[in-house]
């Protein structure tokens, strides 16, 4: 990856750095943010990809709009670089950018407005669990970074301008701002992680192997490449050792199916994909695509097995549908988006705009997610229809397998129970 900023550019500085402190009440978010919200520490590193990816899309559409924006769009991407020796992490895109009032306004400040009512609220809150859901009113995940960090420096500058912006903070209620003469187009976010995280592999986040894992957790499918400088062996030479060399390599697949026209993915790609979020071996006995669009935008790709999983009938059984937000990933298991006598169903839910509480892992409970439950439930209950018609073989191995479950729905389920009742 490159280097965060150009050689020369912290020697070609325009202004004074300037030393700022976090509105009070901020400082008390930041704290909060820092020790309660998140229970995944890994979760940062999706945060900076997720806001990377934003970043990237808006240049596009910016350059789109503006034809005489003075931007390079020609390899757009994500890039990550870890130095195991600095203990530092960079996550850097060369997307929009921002201009230096846009990082006082947007990273200096954690919310534009009601923070102080919020910040009541939070104190007013019984407990943890209460304090999780009230502060999920915005999203504040750059700040996810104070987890793992001892100090955050963000480089940046938006296209079209000429000069960049260095912000810098140790979560301790001041920051450090810059105006530079030069840097690269796009935002540079440089992690120095905290010392204790560096003899635990769990949490060593200059990990090859621990950052391979997290992309491809939370943002194999987002659309834009990331890529990592990583060690690779070379060929020996004759009595010599053997050469390491220094490769580019893409750690997202960036293969959302479900965005892609049902006869452009061949079978074996819906086989994979399925046992991929299914963790399963047999093969989907149906797919079932679905689109909203309108004001509400989402899409689905729902499987419906061939065999009962082992724990469908258990307490602590699992659903099967993953919820993305943007190709982001949010949560597995998501019971809130399938009916529970339907929870055999596999597949993932990507929606455009969602709810979410700040760390984007519990769903807030509103009207999109009671209509994407609604109209999924219909969905999958008229494909099993469809199939008493047209593939008996198909409905009988899936009365065989399902059928107990789904009787439970005329008891669960007013609404669908004459459907329910035909199968």
């Amino acid at each position: 990856m490159s280097v965060l900023l150009p050689k020369g550019t912290l020697n070609a500085m325009t202004a004074k750095i300037e030393q700022l402190e976090f509105q009070a009440e901020t400082r008390q978010l930041l704290d909060l943010m820092i020790h309660s919200v998140y229970s995944n520490k890994d979760t940062f590193l999706r945060e900076l990809i997720s806001n990377s990816s934003d970043a990237l899309d808006k240049l596009r559409l910016e350059a789109y709009r503006d034809k005489d924006l003075d931007a390079d769009t020609s390899d757009l991407h994500i890039e990550i670089d870890a130095d195991t020796q600095a203990r530092t992490l960079t996550v850097r895109d060369n997307g929009i950018g921002m201009s230096r009032d846009e990082v006082v306004d947007l990273i200096g400040t954690l919310a534009k407005s009601g923070t102080g009512e919020l910040r009541r609220t939070l104190a007013e809150a019984k407990d943890a669990v209460a304090s999780e859901e009230l502060i999920g009113q915005f999203g504040i995940g750059f700040y996810a970074t104070f987890m793992v960090a001892d100090k955050v420096t963000l480089t940046t500058r938006r296209a079209g301008e000429s000069t960049g912006t260095r912000w810098e903070s140790a979560g301790d209620g001041t920051y450090t701002i810059e105006t530079l003469d030069d840097a690269p187009q796009g935002t540079a976010v440089t992690l120095h992680l905290k010392p204790e995280d560096a003899d635990d592999h769990l949490f060593d986040y200059t990990s090859e192997w621990k950052i391979k894992e997290i992309v491809t957790k939370y943002s194999d499918f987002i659309s834009w490449p990331i890529r990592m400088e990583i060690d690779r062996p070379g060929q020996p030479g004759d009595d010599e050792p053997v050469e390491i060399v220094r490769e580019t390599v893409t750690l997202n697949s960036m293969k959302a199916l479900w965005t892609r026209p049902r006869d452009e993915v061949s079978d074996e790609e819906y086989r994979e994909f399925y046992r991929h979020i299914a963790h399963a071996w047999d093969d989907p006995l149906e797919i079932i695509p679905f689109k909203a669009e309108g004001t509400f935008e989402y899409q689905a790709l729902l499987f419906l097995p061939s065999t009962a999983p082992y724990d469908l009938f258990m307490r602590d059984g699992k659903t099967g549908i993953s919820l993305y937000v943007r190709r982001v990933f949010i949560m597995d298991d998501c019971n809130d988006l399938i009916a529970p006598y339907l929870r055999f169903v596999k597949g993932v839910v990507d929606a455009q705009d969602l709810s979410l509480n700040v760390s984007r892992e519990i769903l807030q409970q509103d009207r999109q997610i009671r209509a994407i439950r609604r109209r999924l439930t219909k969905k999958v209950l008229t494909t099993i229809k469809d199939l008493m018609s047209s593939d008996a073989d198909k409905y009988r191995t899936l009365w065989t397998q399902f059928g107990q479950a789904i009787k439970e729905g005329l008891v669960a389920d007013a609404d669908n129970r004459e459907t329910i009742l035909s199968l």
